[in-house]
Protein backbone atom coordinates (compact mmCIF):
# COMPACT_ATOMS: atom_id res chain seq x y z
CA UNK A 1 0.00 0.00 0.00
CA UNK A 2 2.84 2.37 0.38
CA UNK A 3 4.57 1.01 -3.12
CA UNK A 4 3.73 4.97 -4.75
CA UNK A 5 4.79 6.96 -1.65
CA UNK A 6 8.13 4.86 -1.33
CA UNK A 7 8.67 4.93 -5.30
CA UNK A 8 8.82 8.92 -4.91
CA UNK A 9 11.54 8.26 -1.97
CA UNK A 10 13.62 6.90 -4.05
CA UNK A 11 13.68 3.29 -3.57
CA UNK A 12 14.55 0.60 -5.24
CA UNK A 13 12.67 -2.65 -4.89
CA UNK A 14 12.03 -6.53 -5.32
CA UNK A 15 9.04 -8.46 -5.39
CA UNK A 16 8.58 -10.75 -2.85
CA UNK A 17 5.47 -13.36 -2.86
CA UNK A 18 3.40 -10.54 -4.61
CA UNK A 19 4.59 -7.91 -2.80
CA UNK A 20 6.89 -4.87 -3.43
CA UNK A 21 9.45 -4.24 -1.15
CA UNK A 22 12.14 -1.65 -1.04
CA UNK A 23 15.37 -3.25 -0.79
CA UNK A 24 17.40 0.18 -0.31
CA UNK A 25 16.92 3.98 -1.10
CA UNK A 26 19.08 6.29 -3.60
CA UNK A 27 19.98 9.57 -2.83
CA UNK A 28 20.40 12.62 -5.46
CA UNK A 29 24.18 11.80 -6.12
CA UNK A 30 22.85 7.84 -6.42
CA UNK A 31 20.63 6.35 -9.18
CA UNK A 32 17.88 4.43 -7.92
CA UNK A 33 18.88 1.32 -9.55
CA UNK A 34 20.60 -1.68 -8.73
CA UNK A 35 24.34 -2.65 -9.62
CA UNK A 36 24.86 -5.95 -9.90
CA UNK A 37 28.48 -7.43 -8.59
CA UNK A 38 29.63 -10.14 -6.15
CA UNK A 39 31.52 -7.08 -5.11
CA UNK A 40 30.65 -4.42 -2.59
CA UNK A 41 28.55 -1.86 -5.14
CA UNK A 42 27.71 2.17 -4.64
CA UNK A 43 24.12 1.03 -3.20
CA UNK A 44 26.47 0.26 0.10
CA UNK A 45 26.79 3.32 1.02
CA UNK A 46 22.87 3.87 0.75
CA UNK A 47 22.29 0.85 3.21
CA UNK A 48 24.77 2.21 5.46
CA UNK A 49 23.04 5.83 5.94
CA UNK A 50 20.17 3.71 6.54
CA UNK A 51 21.83 1.46 8.85
CA UNK A 52 23.16 4.51 10.83
CA UNK A 53 19.72 6.02 10.95
CA UNK A 54 18.07 3.57 12.72
CA UNK A 55 20.93 2.49 14.79
CA UNK A 56 21.04 6.19 16.01
CA UNK A 57 17.90 7.78 15.20
CA UNK A 58 14.95 6.17 14.14
CA UNK A 59 14.20 4.43 10.52
CA UNK A 60 10.49 2.89 9.06
CA UNK A 61 10.63 0.33 6.34
CA UNK A 62 7.51 -1.45 4.44
CA UNK A 63 7.34 -5.38 5.89
CA UNK A 64 3.43 -5.87 4.79
CA UNK A 65 4.81 -8.44 2.53
CA UNK A 66 5.11 -10.58 5.63
CA UNK A 67 2.96 -13.50 6.23
CA UNK A 68 -0.12 -12.65 8.81
CA UNK A 69 -2.02 -15.79 9.59
CA UNK A 70 -4.68 -15.95 12.52
CA UNK A 71 -5.85 -18.89 14.74
CA UNK A 72 -8.62 -18.62 16.88
CA UNK A 73 -11.41 -21.13 18.54
CA UNK A 74 -12.17 -22.99 21.58
CA UNK A 75 -9.26 -25.45 20.93
CA UNK A 76 -6.65 -22.84 20.02
CA UNK A 77 -4.51 -22.68 22.53
CA UNK A 78 -4.22 -26.70 22.62
CA UNK A 79 -3.69 -26.47 19.14
CA UNK A 80 -0.73 -23.44 18.93
CA UNK A 81 0.94 -25.47 21.77
CA UNK A 82 1.16 -28.62 19.59
CA UNK A 83 2.26 -26.99 16.33
CA UNK A 84 4.87 -24.26 17.64
CA UNK A 85 8.26 -25.61 19.73
CA UNK A 86 7.79 -22.82 22.27
CA UNK A 87 4.97 -22.56 24.13
CA UNK A 88 2.01 -20.53 23.63
CA UNK A 89 2.18 -16.63 25.25
CA UNK A 90 0.32 -17.09 28.78
CA UNK A 91 -1.17 -13.95 28.40
CA UNK A 92 -3.29 -11.82 26.13
CA UNK A 93 -0.80 -9.20 24.51
CA UNK A 94 2.69 -11.59 25.05
CA UNK A 95 4.79 -12.63 22.20
CA UNK A 96 6.69 -15.23 21.63
CA UNK A 97 9.37 -16.01 19.15
CA UNK A 98 8.99 -19.64 18.05
CA UNK A 99 9.58 -22.62 15.39
CA UNK A 100 7.06 -24.93 13.44
CA UNK A 101 8.71 -27.94 12.42
CA UNK A 102 7.52 -31.49 10.48
CA UNK A 103 7.70 -34.69 12.07
CA UNK A 104 11.08 -35.52 11.52
CA UNK A 105 12.04 -32.31 13.41
CA UNK A 106 13.38 -30.52 10.66
CA UNK A 107 12.08 -26.75 10.17
CA UNK A 108 9.22 -25.54 7.98
CA UNK A 109 9.32 -21.91 9.49
CA UNK A 110 10.09 -19.66 12.24
CA UNK A 111 7.30 -16.95 13.41
CA UNK A 112 6.51 -14.53 15.43
CA UNK A 113 3.17 -15.67 18.07
CA UNK A 114 1.15 -13.30 19.58
CA UNK A 115 -1.75 -13.89 21.83
CA UNK A 116 -4.64 -11.31 20.69
CA UNK A 117 -6.86 -12.79 23.12
CA UNK A 118 -7.78 -16.35 25.25
CA UNK A 119 -8.33 -18.19 22.48
CA UNK A 120 -6.95 -15.87 19.48
CA UNK A 121 -3.63 -16.12 17.82
CA UNK A 122 -1.15 -14.00 16.04
CA UNK A 123 1.40 -15.93 13.45
CA UNK A 124 3.71 -13.39 11.47
CA UNK A 125 6.71 -14.90 9.58
CA UNK A 126 8.73 -14.19 6.37
CA UNK A 127 6.70 -13.65 3.22
CA UNK A 128 7.95 -16.32 1.22
CA UNK A 129 7.26 -18.90 4.37
CA UNK A 130 3.49 -17.67 3.70
CA UNK A 131 1.30 -20.73 1.93
CA UNK A 132 3.74 -22.93 4.01
CA UNK A 133 2.79 -22.25 6.99
CA UNK A 134 -0.72 -21.57 6.13
CA UNK A 135 -1.00 -24.99 4.46
CA UNK A 136 0.90 -26.60 7.65
CA UNK A 137 -1.20 -25.35 10.17
CA UNK A 138 -4.74 -25.97 7.92
CA UNK A 139 -3.11 -29.67 8.08
CA UNK A 140 -2.37 -30.26 11.57
CA UNK A 141 -5.65 -28.65 12.21
CA UNK A 142 -7.54 -31.18 10.09
CA UNK A 143 -11.34 -30.95 10.67
CA UNK A 144 -11.11 -29.99 14.16
CA UNK A 145 -14.26 -27.11 14.06
CA UNK A 146 -12.86 -25.75 17.76
CA UNK A 147 -10.01 -24.12 15.57
CA UNK A 148 -9.92 -21.58 12.66
CA UNK A 149 -7.24 -20.79 10.45
CA UNK A 150 -7.71 -17.72 8.12
CA UNK A 151 -4.75 -16.25 6.30
CA UNK A 152 -4.81 -12.28 6.78
CA UNK A 153 -1.60 -11.41 4.45
CA UNK A 154 -3.39 -9.71 2.05
CA UNK A 155 -5.45 -7.84 3.86
CA UNK A 156 -3.40 -6.05 6.53
CA UNK A 157 -0.71 -3.82 5.97
CA UNK A 158 2.33 -3.27 8.50
CA UNK A 159 5.08 -1.14 9.17
CA UNK A 160 8.44 -1.06 11.29
CA UNK A 161 9.54 1.45 13.52
CA UNK A 162 12.60 0.83 14.67
CA UNK A 163 15.50 3.16 16.54
CA UNK A 164 16.09 4.79 19.74
CA UNK A 165 13.55 7.90 19.00
CA UNK A 166 11.23 5.04 17.90
CA UNK A 167 9.00 6.13 21.41
CA UNK A 168 9.11 9.60 20.34
CA UNK A 169 7.83 9.23 16.74
CA UNK A 170 5.24 6.58 17.69
CA UNK A 171 3.99 9.02 20.90
CA UNK A 172 3.57 11.76 18.34
CA UNK A 173 0.63 9.61 16.46
CA UNK A 174 -1.47 7.87 19.44
CA UNK A 175 -2.45 8.60 23.24
CA UNK A 176 -1.40 5.06 24.04
CA UNK A 177 1.09 4.68 27.21
CA UNK A 178 4.38 4.05 25.19
CA UNK A 179 7.13 3.74 28.40
CA UNK A 180 8.08 0.28 30.00
CA UNK A 181 6.20 0.10 32.99
CA UNK A 182 2.70 -0.04 30.33
CA UNK A 183 4.04 -1.50 27.05
CA UNK A 184 6.84 -3.97 27.97
CA UNK A 185 8.98 -5.60 25.53
CA UNK A 186 7.73 -8.71 23.57
CA UNK A 187 4.15 -7.33 23.94
CA UNK A 188 1.15 -6.54 21.60
CA UNK A 189 -1.28 -3.71 22.39
CA UNK A 190 -4.01 -1.98 20.06
CA UNK A 191 -3.23 1.59 19.16
CA UNK A 192 -5.07 4.68 18.19
CA UNK A 193 -3.46 5.89 14.94
CA UNK A 194 -4.71 8.29 12.72
CA UNK A 195 -8.38 6.88 12.91
CA UNK A 196 -7.57 3.28 12.42
CA UNK A 197 -6.85 0.56 14.92
CA UNK A 198 -3.23 -0.65 15.16
CA UNK A 199 -1.72 -3.96 16.86
CA UNK A 200 1.23 -2.71 17.86
CA UNK A 201 3.87 -5.67 18.65
CA UNK A 202 7.12 -4.16 20.83
CA UNK A 203 9.56 -6.73 18.88
CA UNK A 204 12.63 -5.81 16.12
CA UNK A 205 14.91 -7.52 13.81
CA UNK A 206 16.80 -4.86 13.64
CA UNK A 207 17.83 -4.91 17.56
CA UNK A 208 16.64 -1.79 18.64
CA UNK A 209 13.70 -0.34 20.45
CA UNK A 210 10.74 -0.41 18.56
CA UNK A 211 7.52 -1.49 17.26
CA UNK A 212 5.97 -3.49 14.48
CA UNK A 213 2.13 -1.70 13.55
CA UNK A 214 -0.05 -4.27 11.56
CA UNK A 215 -3.16 -2.40 10.26
CA UNK A 216 -6.16 -3.22 7.80
CA UNK A 217 -5.08 -1.73 4.67
CA UNK A 218 -7.83 0.73 4.37
CA UNK A 219 -6.33 2.78 6.57
CA UNK A 220 -2.51 2.33 5.91
CA UNK A 221 -1.39 5.27 4.37
CA UNK A 222 -3.17 7.73 6.79
CA UNK A 223 -1.27 5.71 9.15
CA UNK A 224 1.99 5.89 7.37
CA UNK A 225 1.79 9.22 6.40
CA UNK A 226 1.67 10.09 9.92
CA UNK A 227 4.20 8.79 11.07
CA UNK A 228 6.62 10.34 8.04
CA UNK A 229 5.28 13.66 9.45
CA UNK A 230 5.73 13.05 12.77
CA UNK A 231 9.61 11.88 12.25
CA UNK A 232 10.81 14.39 10.57
CA UNK A 233 11.79 16.07 13.63
CA UNK A 234 14.01 12.62 14.89
CA UNK A 235 15.69 12.69 11.27
CA UNK A 236 13.28 9.72 10.28
CA UNK A 237 14.65 7.35 7.16
CA UNK A 238 13.22 5.35 5.27
CA UNK A 239 15.28 1.52 5.06
CA UNK A 240 14.83 -1.57 3.12
CA UNK A 241 15.35 -4.96 2.98
CA UNK A 242 19.52 -5.23 2.48
CA UNK A 243 19.90 -2.16 5.74
CA UNK A 244 17.26 -5.20 7.44
CA UNK A 245 19.91 -8.22 6.72
CA UNK A 246 22.97 -6.26 7.48
CA UNK A 247 21.31 -5.49 10.69
CA UNK A 248 20.27 -9.09 11.45
CA UNK A 249 23.24 -10.07 11.16
CA UNK A 250 24.69 -7.58 13.21
CA UNK A 251 22.30 -8.73 16.19
CA UNK A 252 23.53 -12.12 14.94
CA UNK A 253 19.50 -13.41 14.43
CA UNK A 254 19.35 -16.55 12.19
CA UNK A 255 17.39 -16.19 8.84
CA UNK A 256 15.31 -18.12 6.44
CA UNK A 257 18.84 -19.50 4.96
CA UNK A 258 19.86 -20.91 8.22
CA UNK A 259 16.36 -21.97 9.55
CA UNK A 260 15.00 -24.73 6.61
CA UNK A 261 13.69 -27.93 6.36
CA UNK A 262 17.22 -29.42 6.24
CA UNK A 263 17.89 -29.13 9.74
CA UNK A 264 17.28 -29.59 13.44
CA UNK A 265 16.50 -26.66 16.00
CA UNK A 266 19.63 -28.09 18.27
CA UNK A 267 21.41 -27.90 14.44
CA UNK A 268 20.56 -24.69 13.76
CA UNK A 269 21.80 -23.91 17.46
CA UNK A 270 17.95 -22.33 18.07
CA UNK A 271 17.14 -24.37 21.53
CA UNK A 272 16.80 -21.19 23.88
CA UNK A 273 12.95 -21.16 22.19
CA UNK A 274 12.49 -24.81 22.14
CA UNK A 275 10.24 -26.16 25.95
CA UNK A 276 10.47 -30.17 25.66
CA UNK A 277 8.88 -29.99 28.86
CA UNK A 278 5.48 -28.83 28.24
CA UNK A 279 2.63 -30.79 28.33
CA UNK A 280 1.40 -32.69 24.99
CA UNK A 281 4.88 -31.92 23.60
CA UNK A 282 4.19 -30.69 19.77
CA UNK A 283 5.05 -31.77 16.64
CA UNK A 284 8.44 -32.89 16.18
CA UNK A 285 9.58 -33.35 19.69
CA UNK A 286 11.21 -36.32 19.72
CA UNK A 287 13.27 -35.75 16.48
CA UNK A 288 14.39 -32.74 18.23
CA UNK A 289 15.44 -34.64 21.09
CA UNK A 290 16.98 -37.08 19.36
CA UNK A 291 19.08 -34.75 17.36
CA UNK A 292 20.01 -32.82 20.74
CA UNK A 293 21.63 -35.52 21.80
CA UNK A 294 25.24 -36.00 21.83
CA UNK A 295 27.41 -36.91 18.72
CA UNK A 296 23.92 -37.17 16.97
CA UNK A 297 24.09 -33.99 14.73
CA UNK A 298 26.42 -33.73 11.30
CA UNK A 299 26.56 -30.32 11.74
CA UNK A 300 26.14 -27.00 13.37
CA UNK A 301 25.60 -23.50 12.55
CA UNK A 302 28.18 -20.95 13.59
CA UNK A 303 28.36 -17.49 13.58
CA UNK A 304 31.32 -15.98 11.63
CA UNK A 305 33.00 -12.72 11.55
CA UNK A 306 35.23 -12.98 7.73
CA UNK A 307 37.95 -10.97 6.89
CA UNK A 308 36.59 -10.36 3.57
CA UNK A 309 37.91 -7.32 1.26
CA UNK A 310 35.48 -5.60 -1.23
CA UNK A 311 33.18 -9.00 -1.35
CA UNK A 312 31.21 -10.48 1.71
CA UNK A 313 29.44 -13.84 1.67
CA UNK A 314 26.43 -14.44 0.05
CA UNK A 315 25.70 -18.56 0.47
CA UNK A 316 27.16 -21.50 -0.58
CA UNK A 317 30.66 -20.71 0.03
CA UNK A 318 33.12 -23.31 1.19
CA UNK A 319 34.55 -23.07 4.58
CA UNK A 320 38.04 -25.06 5.28
CA UNK A 321 40.11 -25.97 7.88
CA UNK A 322 43.79 -26.65 6.44
CA UNK A 323 42.37 -26.99 3.05
CA UNK A 324 39.79 -29.59 4.06
CA UNK A 325 36.29 -28.37 3.70
CA UNK A 326 34.52 -28.54 6.63
CA UNK A 327 31.41 -26.51 5.84
CA UNK A 328 29.73 -24.05 4.08
CA UNK A 329 28.37 -20.78 4.07
CA UNK A 330 24.51 -20.20 4.51
CA UNK A 331 23.97 -16.19 4.58
CA UNK A 332 26.17 -13.30 5.24
CA UNK A 333 26.61 -9.24 4.78
CA UNK A 334 28.55 -6.05 5.22
CA UNK A 335 28.21 -4.73 8.61
CA UNK A 336 28.33 -1.16 8.63
CA UNK A 337 28.03 -0.47 12.41
CA UNK A 338 31.17 -2.32 13.14
CA UNK A 339 32.59 -2.21 9.88
CA UNK A 340 33.41 -5.79 9.43
CA UNK A 341 32.06 -8.65 7.17
CA UNK A 342 29.41 -11.28 9.14
CA UNK A 343 28.19 -14.64 7.77
CA UNK A 344 26.66 -17.47 9.09
CA UNK A 345 28.07 -21.32 7.97
CA UNK A 346 27.06 -24.95 8.71
CA UNK A 347 30.29 -26.60 9.68
CA UNK A 348 31.17 -29.67 11.65
CA UNK A 349 30.39 -29.77 15.29
CA UNK A 350 34.37 -29.84 16.20
CA UNK A 351 34.72 -26.41 14.37
CA UNK A 352 31.92 -24.81 16.16
CA UNK A 353 33.78 -23.38 19.45
CA UNK A 354 33.63 -19.53 19.81
CA UNK A 355 37.25 -18.86 18.29
CA UNK A 356 38.03 -21.29 16.30
CA UNK A 357 40.17 -20.43 13.47
CA UNK A 358 38.77 -21.39 10.17
CA UNK A 359 39.04 -19.79 6.26
CA UNK A 360 36.19 -18.99 3.97
CA UNK A 361 36.33 -19.23 0.09
CA UNK A 362 35.50 -15.50 -1.23
CA UNK A 363 35.35 -15.40 -5.16
CA UNK A 364 38.34 -17.68 -5.24
CA UNK A 365 40.38 -16.20 -2.66
CA UNK A 366 40.71 -18.13 0.81
CA UNK A 367 40.40 -15.54 3.39
CA UNK A 368 40.97 -15.92 7.29
CA UNK A 369 37.17 -15.85 9.46
CA UNK A 370 36.49 -17.01 13.09
CA UNK A 371 33.46 -18.34 15.34
CA UNK A 372 32.27 -15.75 17.37
CA UNK A 373 30.04 -16.48 20.32
CA UNK A 374 27.83 -13.59 20.97
CA UNK A 375 26.63 -10.72 18.74
CA UNK A 376 29.12 -8.20 17.25
CA UNK A 377 26.66 -5.51 17.90
CA UNK A 378 24.55 -5.27 21.40
CA UNK A 379 25.39 -8.81 22.79
CA UNK A 380 23.60 -8.12 26.06
CA UNK A 381 20.47 -7.46 23.88
CA UNK A 382 19.85 -4.25 26.37
CA UNK A 383 19.14 -1.61 23.24
CA UNK A 384 15.19 -3.29 22.39
CA UNK A 385 14.32 -3.03 26.11
CA UNK A 386 15.08 0.80 26.41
Amino acid sequence: PFYTRLTAAGAVHEEVYGWERPRWFATDELAAQDVYSFRRCDWLEAVEREVRAVRERVGMMDISAFAKIEVSGAGAHAFVSRAIANRPPRTTGGIVLSHVLNRKGTIEAETTVVRLGESHFYFVCAAFFEQRLYDWLSALAGDDANVRIVNVSSETAALALQGPRARDVLSAVTEAELGNEHFRWLTARTVRIAGTHVRALRISYAGELGWELHMPLAGALEVFDALVAAGEAHGMQHYGSFAMNAMRMEKMFKGASELTNEVTLPEADVMRFVKLDKPGGFVGDEATRASAAANARPWQCVYLQVDANDADCLGGEAVTVGGERIGAISSGAYAPTCATSLAFAYVTPAYAEPGTALEVTVLGERVSARVLGEPVYDAANERPRM
